[in-house]
This record gives structure tokens, C-alpha cells and sequence, in this order.
């Protein structure tokens, strides 16, 4: 807008020199001490003219010297600028690319540019995640340490850093301060939740691996798959853990319905048994067979069903009976009514509850009992021919 403003006053100039000189063809008289010069008009407005713009160009040039320092330097700069963004990209690219060595390289050169120091962060960190990649400790070690004289705010993604390397070499004491470092500056950010994830599945922490679950599912970082898996492990290793009935109910308590009525039903009956708690075992058993058929319950419920009283036992009988009503050709109910049987001393049941599931389904372990029915009913060699069946099969490298 200016140089269009001057370009108008000049060319008004310009329109009434011509003007003037076109109806005023007079002379010019220059008086310089003794001496008179006379100069027509029109070639004195020349002179005027183009002494003007030479020493505009004059004035020009010698500024341009004047600035030429200042130039220079901008212009050094600027260069500089271009070389640490470039070497940023470089090292940013070669990183995610897998070429380490000349990641941390072009990350060197942008620490050495005195320009970089807005990026100079970004590049320690690309350098200490690339030193570390390539197993190089202590240059790792030389950048972070770079990084912790910054404020504190800045130091997260070296916490990160120290807790990858260190969940990685398997140093718990380290990978546990550095997460929980990283927990007090960002307790919610993504990738701190799943190295905190990895290091609780790692220390067996079921509490640990459901909390991190539940926020990485939250925040869409975990797929439905991961999402099952974690859980039913966490779910299993509470039931692991488990000491005292009371502890049992209250881990019951964290595990959802539809857990515990299927994929973990099998556990916390083992879980019961183990704790003698044999009543429940056998409740639990009664309560979910029915819905789920699962045949994982039953040798559970045999097991229980030992400890309790006759009275119990008789009741517990004609239960399996109904379910075996329903299903009367199922492999794990008769084998169940065999060994309920067996310990009632009923070995004519027994054994035809037993024969009944071996031709429903061939095991070595329905066999073996078989055999022992058929000794206490004094048919030692129908007995032995049961032994001996299962001796062919384990030669066949089939499992007992």
C-alpha cells in the first residue's frame, strides 16, 4: 500500500514536470561564485531526475552494506532452523523405521544446534529411546540424565523410559519407583496404565490387573479379547489367593455373575474343596449343574460328597438321579452315580452305572473303578481283565 502511494505522487510529479515544461520552455541560471551557467529547463529536470535516482540507488546500496551483517546472521539462523527440523524428522522417521544408530545421530545433531533448543526435549528422548533399543545403557543413562534437570512436568516420558527398560530387565524395585513417578505427574495417561498393567500381571496383583483393565477398557485401548482374558486370569489368581472363607466371599464379590456361573464355576468349587468346605461345594454344584451341564463340576462333587454325612449322601444320590433322568446317556453322570455307588459299598449299581459309562464314553479312570467294583464283588478275574485293558491302552500312549 505505500509503495502504491508513492508510485501515485510520483507519476503526479511526474504528469506536471511535463506539463510545466511543455508551456515553459525558459532557461535555468545557476550562479556559482563568479561563474554563470545557463541550463535549459527541460534538461535541468532531467539532471534533477536522474540525480535523484542514482542517489536513491547510492542510498540503497550503502544500507545494504549497513544490514549486510544483520542479513547474514538471519539468514544463518534460519538455516539452522531448517537443519534441526530436518534432523527431527530424520530422527523421528529412522526411530519408528527401526534404524536406532541413525535415529540417535540425527537426534545428536539437533542437541549440537544452537538453534534447537525448543526441540531439544523431543531429541534427548529420541536419543535415550533409541540408545536404549540398541541395549546402550549408560548413553540411555547420559540423556536421561540431560532430561531430569528439566522441571518436573517435563520429566514423564522419562519415567515411562526407566519403567519399560526396567520392566524389561526384569528390576522390579526400579520399574516400581519409576511408575509410580510417572503416576504422580499423570496417573490416567494410557501408556503409564499398561506398563502398570504389565507390571502387576507380572507381580501376580489381581486387584492391580483388574483396576488397569477397567481404565484402558474405558479408554478403548484394550480389545474385547484382552479385555476377557485379563479379567478371567485376574479372577482365577483372586481365587488363588484365597486363605480363609472369608476372604472367599468377599473375592466372590468382585467376580461378575455371569463369571461365576460359567467360565470360573469349575475353580471356585476346587476353591471350596481345598478350604474343607464341602457343604457349599456340593450347594454350588446343585445350584449351576443344572444350567450349565458343566462336566467339570462333577468330580468336585464326588469329592465333597465324602465328607458328609449319610443322610446327605442319600439325599445327594437321588439329586444325581434326577439329572441322570434327563440325560441318561451322559458319560460324566453315570460315572458320578458309579462312584456315589461305590461309596454307599452298592456294587451292583456300581458297576452297571460304570459299564454304562464306559460304553457311553471309554476312560481309563471309569475302568479303574470298574475293576475295583468288580474285585469287592469277588470277580477277581473279570477285575483283572479290566487292569489289563488299561495297561494296552496306556501302552498306546493313552493318558490314565
Amino acid at each position: 500500500m505505500r509503495s502504491l502511494l508513492w508510485l501515485i505522487v510520483l507519476f503526479i510529479v511526474a504528469v506536471g514536470v511535463v506539463l510545466g515544461a511543455k508551456f515553459y520552455s525558459g532557461d535555468v541560471y545557476i550562479v556559482v561564485e563568479q561563474t554563470l551557467v545557463r541550463i535549459n529547463l527541460q534538461l535541468f529536470i532531467g539532471l534533477v531526475l536522474l540525480t535523484v535516482v542514482l542517489l536513491y540507488i547510492f542510498l540503497r546500496i550503502v544500507i545494504g552494506f549497513v544490514h549486510l551483517p544483520g542479513y547474514w546472521h538471519h539468514w544463518r539462523i534460519n538455516h539452522q532452523r531448517h537443519q534441526v527440523e530436518a534432523a527431527l524428522n530424520h530422527a523421528g522417521l529412522a526411530y519408528f523405521e527401526g534404524r536406532y544408530q541413525f535415529a540417535a545421530r540425527e537426534a545428536e545433531r539437533v542437541l549440537r544446534n544452537k538453534q534447537g533448543q525448543d526441540s531439544r526435549v523431543l531429541a534427548l528422548l529420541l536419543a535415550a529411546h533409541s540408545a536404549d533399543q540398541m541395549d546402550d545403557s549408560s548413553t540411555r543413562d547420559r540423556y536421561l540424565d540431560e532430561v531430569a534437570n528439566l522441571p518436573e512436568k517435563q520429566q514423564l516420558s522419562r519415567y515411562l523410559l526407566l519403567a519399560q527398560s526396567a520392566l524389561s530387565r526384569h528390576e522390579d524395585q526400579q520399574a516400581r519407583n519409576a511408575l509410580e513417578a510417572a503416576a504422580r505427574i499423570n496417573p490416567n495417561l494410557t501408556q503409564l496404565v499398561k506398563l502398570q498393567l504389565r507390571y502387576d500381571w507380572e507381580h501376580q496383583n489381581a486387584h492391580g490387573v483388574l483396576d488397569s483393565v477397567d481404565k484402558l477398557s474405558h479408554a478403548g485401548a484394550l480389545s474385547e479379547s484382552e479385555q476377557i482374558n485379563y479379567r478371567y486370569w485376574a479372577y482365577r489368581q483372586l481365587l488363588k489367593n484365597v486363605k480363609d472363607p472369608a476372604e472367599l466371599k468377599s473375592s466372590l464379590n468382585l467376580i461378575p455373575v455371569d463369571e461365576r456361573e460359567s467360565t470360573l464355576s469349575a475353580d471356585i468349587v476346587e476353591k471350596y474343596l481345598q478350604l474343607g468346605m464341602y457343604t457349599q461345594a456340593v450347594k454350588w454344584v446343585k445350584k449351576y449343574y443344572p444350567r450349565t451341564h458343566d462336566a467339570s463340576l462333577l468330580p468336585a462333587f464326588n469329592q465333597a460328597n465324602q465328607y458328609l454325612s449319610s443322610k446327605d449322601q442319600q439325599k445327594n444320590i437321588v439329586t444325581v438321579d434326577k439329572w441322570l433322568q434327563q440325560n441318561p446317556q451322559d458319560p460324566g453322570l453315570l460315572l458320578l452315580m458309579g462312584e456315589l455307588s461305590y461309596q454307599q459299598q452298592l456294587w451292583g449299581k456300581a458297576k452297571i452305572y460304570l459299564e454304562a459309562s464306559l460304553q457311553a464314553s471309554n476312560n481309563n479312570v471309569t475302568r479303574l473303578l470298574l475293576a475295583k467294583v468288580l474285585e469287592q464283588s469277588g470277580q477277581s478275574e473279570a477285575a483283572e481283565q479290566q487292569r489289563n485293558e488299561i495297561l494296552a491302552t496306556i501302552g498306546n500312549n493313552d493318558e490314565l
